[in-house]
Order: structure tokens, then sequence, then C-alpha cells
């Protein structure tokens, strides 16, 4: 149950994706090509209802397509990693619960053995102890007793010691696969916020030659790329998480 992180997780942060020149030059000649084209149409519905029109362009088809793929093959990066550590976190369920029913039964058996024995197994006497000293025996009998309740009491006192260490080790593994999804998510917003800076430098040379450019703007903000579903949202109501917690639980 010794997991280490595979070796393809990241060490240090990914560098700032460049812009080069380029990718710019591309963007703006994308940009002014479809202006001077009157690429798109305005719609006649107005952009601020709840169900605007939906206006792009191929350019920024291409840039949100772009940014969903590379978003994907990010995920599914995340999830190779993790498979090892998921499937490790899988098994410890079981292997606690055994331990825990063992737990209950030795418990029981330890119930049934009572702490002093009664006047009646002290007295009892083996076929040597005939004529032995009543005090010896008694000894005798007490030591016999005491060592088959510490048999018992060890033997769950070990078994809740694997509990323990089954539980830290879940929790270990919990973290790894939180802080797996963290470099996840920094890594897709980093790669949507390059991909809201390229479709930037193609709209501002877009409405700068398109003949109904001002108009233009509100629509085009609904064909921006978008973070993915899979990604989790932060609350806006939350407020600021608590660096003393510990990782958070992962759905199955």
């Amino acid at each position: 149950m010794t997991q280490k992180a595979p070796t393809t997780w990241d060490t240090k942060p990914h560098k700032p994706i460049p812009y080069g020149p380029f990718a710019r030059l591309a963007d703006r000649f994308a940009g002014r090509g479809d202006g001077n084209a009157a690429i798109p149409e305005i719609p006649a519905g107005p952009a601020d209802t709840a169900d605007p029109p939906v206006v792009t362009t191929p350019y920024l088809e291409i840039r949100r397509r772009h940014f969903l793929d590379r978003s994907e093959r990010e995920h599914r990066h995340m999830l190779t990693d993790t498979e090892p550590v998921r499937r490790d976190l899988a098994a410890i369920g079981p292997e606690v619960a055994g331990h825990e029913e063992k737990a209950a039964a030795l418990r029981k058996r330890l119930d049934e053995i009572p702490e002093q024995p009664d006047e009646a197994a002290l007295g009892h006497r083996n076929a040597v102890e005939q004529h032995a000293d009543e005090a010896l025996v008694r000894a005798r009998r007490l030591r016999e007793h005491a060592g088959r309740r510490g048999k018992v009491q060890a033997e769950l006192d070990q078994t809740l010691a694997a509990v323990r260490a089954l539980r830290v080790e879940a929790g270990r593994l919990t973290g790894l696969i939180a802080s797996r999804e963290q470099i996840l998510a920094t890594r897709v917003r980093q790669l949507h916020e390059h991909s809201l800076r390229r479709c930037a430098t193609y709209r501002h040379h877009l409405v700068r030659k398109h003949p109904d450019g001002s108009a233009l703007i509100p629509f085009l903000d609904h064909a921006l790329p978008t973070l993915p579903d899979w990604l989790p949202r932060p609350d806006p109501n939350a407020g600021p998480a608590d660096q003393t917690a510990g990782p958070r639980r992962l759905a199955a």
C-alpha cells in the first residue's frame, strides 16, 4: 500500500504559455479578414436576453475547439496518473471492513472472558495438582486466565492498529488525488486564459474592420471558449479555504 506518485506528475508549475509573433499575426490576420468580409452578421434579436442568439465565426470556433481538445488531454493525463492511486484507495475499503468485522468478533470474545475468574475456576485442579497447595493452584489459574484474556486483547489491539494504519493510508492517497486534481484545474485555467487572450486579439481586429463592429461585441461574448463542465467551479459564497483542513473526500 505504499503507492508513490507517478513520475509523470508535475514537480514544478507550468511556465506561462507563450503568445509568439506567429500566433499573434494569425489572430490579427483572421480578425481583419473576417471583419472586411462582414463575418458574422448581426442577428435580429437583442444580446442581453436570457437566451441570446448564437453568433460565432469559424475562427472563434477553431479557438474554442482547440482549447477543449487541450483540456481533455490534460484531463486524460490526470486520470491516467491517478488510476493506480484510485485502485489502491478502492482496495482499502474492503480491507478496513474485514478488519472491523474481525475486531467486532474479538470484542465479543473478550467480553465472554471476565476480568477475574470465579471461585470455581480458581479452585479447579488438574491431575498433577490434586495435592498441591491451594494458593499455588489459584495463582496458576489466575496466570492462565490472564494469558487467555491478554492474547485476545493483543490480537484486538493489533487489528485496531491495522484499521488506523489503513485509514491513514486512505487519507494519504486521497490527498495525492486532490493534489493532482488541483494541478489539472490550474493547467486548464491557464489554457483558458491563453485562449481568451488569442480571442481578444482576434476580436479587436474583427470589430475594427467589421461594418457593425461596435454592435457585434456583446454577441461575440457568448462565442468565447468556456471552462469544461467537469472542472469544479469555486463557490462564490464560500469563505477562504482552511489551510489546516485535510484533503477533501472524492466522489467514487
